[in-house]
C-alpha cells in the first residue's frame, strides 16, 4: 500500500508539501506543484485518511456553504468568490442548495452540523428559531451573509452610498420621476431607495415581482410590460439585481420600449450581465472579494476559538456609471442616431 512519502517521491516534492496539498491546504504549493501531486497520489491511489486527520486535530478543514438558488448569476459570483477564499484558508467546502424552502434550509443545516464541518456559511436568508431547532448551539461557528443582524455573526453590503450616488447620477441628468423594481425579499435595497427618496425629495413609486429565483422569469418580464406602460410617467428606473433588470429589459423589448432611448435605468450587483448586453447597465457594485475575505476572516477566528464581536457587519457598495442612463435634455432622434451609426 502507498504512502505519503511515495507520493511525495513520484512527485518530486516533500512528503510535507504532499500532506498540506491532499488535506485541502492549497496555499502551500503552486497551481503545476498540486497537479504533479495530485498526479502522484492517483497513479499510486493513495487517499488520504481524513477521519483520521479529523480525531488529531479535532477539525475536519471543511466548511458546510447553503446557497438558496445557484442559478442566480449574484449567486453564482458570490460562490466563486468564497471558494477563492476557502482555498486561500486551506479549508475545503461542501455547498448545497436549499431553493428558498424552509424544509430543504433546515435538512442541509442537520447535514452539515452531523458530518462534522468546521463551520457553515449561510447565503440567504436563514432564521435563528431554524438555527435552534437544529439543535445547533450558540458557540458553533456561523455567517450569514445578505442578511440584518439575526442573533448571530452576519456579513452584509450597505446599499445606501451606491444608492445615493445612483440618485445623483439621475438627478444630474434632469430624472425626478424615479421607480424602484424588486421583489419583496429585496428590504435592504428598498430601504435604501425609500431614504433616498427622502433626502432628495423625490416621489416615491415602485413596482413589485416575484423573484425569478422562486417565481419563475415570466413574473419579472410581466413587470416590465407594467413598467413599460407607465413609461410617459417615468424618467429612469432602478432594479434589485442585474439579473431582474435583463427581465425587465425583455418585457421593455416586447413592448418596443429601449434603454436608454425611451427610459434610463440602473441595476444593482455589478454582474457580468449588466457589462455584455447590446446595452451597458449603470450598476451599483458589490465588493463580493471583500465580503468573502471577511467572511472567512471572521469564521476561522471563531474556529479557532478566538474572540469575535459578533453581529452584523456591512460593506458599502459603489456606482459604475454606464450607457444606460443618459440625460432627459437628450432627444429620442438624437439617441437613435447614435444608435444607427454605433
Amino acid at each position: 500500500m502507498a504512502t505519503i512519502k511515495d507520493v511525495a517521491k513520484l512527485a518530486g516534492v516533500s512528503y510535507q508539501a504532499v500532506s498540506a496539498v491532499l488535506n485541502g491546504n492549497l496555499s502551500k504549493a503552486a497551481p503545476l506543484t498540486r497537479e504533479r501531486i495530485y498526479l502522484a497520489a492517483a497513479k499510486l491511489n493513495y487517499r488520504p485518511n481524513r477521519s483520521a486527520r479529523s480525531l488529531v486535530s479535532g477539525k475536519s478543514g471543511m466548511v458546510g456553504i447553503v446557497i438558496q438558488d445557484i442559478r442566480s448569476p449574484y449567486f453564482a459570483d458570490l460562490t466563486w468568490e468564497l471558494q477563492r477564499a476557502a482555498d486561500q484558508a486551506g479549508l475545503q467546502t461542501i455547498l448545497m442548495q436549499s431553493d428558498w424552502t424552509d424544509s430543504r434550509t433546515f435538512e442541509n443545516i442537520f447535514q452539515l452540523y452531523s458530518t462534522p464541518v468546521d463551520g457553515i456559511i449561510f447565503i440567504g436568508g436563514v432564521s435563528r428559531r431554524m438555527i435552534e431547532q437544529a439543535k445547533i448551539p450558540p458557540e458553533y461557528p456561523l455567517i450569514q451573509i445578505d442578511d440584518v443582524d439575526n442573533g448571530y455573526n452576519s456579513v452584509g453590503f450597505d446599499y445606501l452610498p451606491g444608492m445615493d450616488e445612483a440618485f445623483r447620477l439621475l438627478l444630474e441628468h434632469g430624472h425626478r420621476r424615479l421607480a424602484f423594481v424588486h421583489d419583496p425579499i429585496q428590504q435592504s435595497k428598498y430601504d435604501a431607495y425609500r431614504a433616498c427618496c427622502r433626502k432628495y425629495a423625490v416621489p416615491f413609486r415602485e413596482f413589485r415581482y416575484l423573484s425569478p429565483t422562486a417565481g419563475g422569469e415570466d413574473a419579472v418580464i410581466s413587470c416590465g410590460h407594467e413598467v413599460a406602460a407607465a413609461r410617459k410617467e417615468l424618467d429612469a428606473i432602478i432594479v434589485a439585481s442585474d439579473y431582474d433588470a435583463m427581465l425587465v429589459l425583455q418585457g421593455f423589448a416586447d413592448r418596443g420600449i429601449r434603454v436608454p432611448r425611451d427610459l434610463s435605468m440602473i441595476a444593482i450587483d455589478n454582474t457580468l450581465l449588466s457589462r455584455i448586453g447590446m446595452v451597458q447597465l449603470s450598476s451599483i457594485s458589490l465588493d463580493r472579494r471583500m465580503l468573502a475575505r471577511i467572511v472567512f476572516e471572521r469564521l476561522l477566528a471563531r474556529i479557532a476559538g478566538h474572540p469575535d464581536p459578533g453581529g452584523h457587519r456591512t460593506i458599502p457598495t459603489s456606482l459604475i456609471p454606464r450607457s444606460s442612463v443618459v440625460s432627459c435634455g437628450k432627444k429620442n432622434s438624437d439617441i437613435r442616431k447614435e444608435e444607427k451609426y454605433a
